[in-house]
């Protein structure tokens, strides 16, 4: 598909977005953003490439429109994604790409930071707006959205808290822990009794911000273990280290979650927390996956 086609099927998507309207006579709890227009797209099951370079493309509409984007999407296949320093911090790519590639998992790597995720049962959204704010205040703001939103899903949610500092870069790297996003959380992110629920990477545009995570709904996540250049003693450590740290709305809840009723759930955090105003959602069925080159893949 060429560009100008994409480009099109976004400019489709744009119709019937509209303004940033307070809720109610109160007016919005949190202010995200000056952006006077917001558009919403679900965009389903994607492969990595698809994501990464549709995020980016978002990104330049927001330069280009005072319009910020809230977007949901899934993974086909699963994929892992690498932070866009990692493998610059890392002694080598750290992933065995011949078993990924075996296995028919896509491998990319993000615009943004953080380090590597198994991109599996979850629900990844993204938010790209236009702020000055500082970073940890910015993740504040957008957990605390997504914090709203999963309280919706079930009572024990309402125990939902935020990690208060972020974490020890040396430690990790001293430990072997470094490579992996969901074994360390930084401030202000999303956890359930100290176990991270909600993994996220931010990277700024000038004064356009691109924020985006895993909201983990099953326990797939842990099996990136599977897929890393490690010895077998150390493959043994991480696993204990990931159920340690991590959890999972299945989990928590005790019975299966749904991606339409999470994702219906956060959607409705985004609005009420920032008061925004969606005439329409978008679920982009007409998307076709483009063929052409990206930055963000690695096989």
């Amino acid at each position: 598909m060429k560009l100008r086609t994409l480009s099109l099927l976004l400019n489709k998507v744009s119709a019937g977005s509209s303004g940033n309207n307070s809720a109610g006579k109160e007016g919005p709890k949190v202010i995200l953003t000056d952006n006077k227009k917001w558009e919403f797209i679900d965009t389903g099951f994607r492969s990595g490439v698809f994501n990464m370079d549709l995020d980016i493309r978002l990104v330049e509409r927001c330069k280009n429109e005072d319009t910020a984007f809230l977007r949901f999407y899934r993974w086909k296949p699963y994929a892992i994604s690498l932070g866009y320093n990692q493998t610059r911090l890392s002694k080598e790519a750290y992933i065995d790409v011949n078993k990924c590639r075996a296995e028919g998992l896509d491998i990319v790597t993000r615009p943004t930071g953080g380090r590597a995720v198994l991109h599996s049962e979850e629900l990844t959204y993204s938010v790209i707006f236009r702020s000055v704010k500082h970073i940890h205040e910015l993740y504040r703001d957008i957990s605390t959205a997504i914090v709203n939103g999963l309280k919706l899903l079930d009572p024990k949610l309402a125990r939902l808290s935020f990690t208060k500092d972020s974490p020890d870069l040396l430690k990790l790297i001293r430990t072997g822990m470094y490579n992996l996003c969901f074994n360390s959380a930084i401030k202000n992110e999303v956890n359930f009794k100290g176990k991270k629920l909600v993994g996220s990477a931010q990277r700024k545009f000038g004064d356009i911000v691109l924020q985006h995570g895993s909201i983990l709904i099953g326990s797939h996540h842990r099996n990136i273990v599977n897929y890393l250049n490690i010895t077998g003693e150390e493959r043994v450590k991480m696993i204990k280290e990931i159920e340690e740290k991590t959890d999972c709305l299945n989990d928590i809840t005790g019975r299966k979650i749904e991606y339409k009723d999470a994702a219906e759930a956060v959607f409705n955090g985004f609005k009420n927390t920032f008061g925004l105003n969606f005439k329409s959602i978008n679920r982009v069925a007409e998307f076709v996956e483009p063929r052409m080159k990206t930055n963000y893949t690695l096989n």
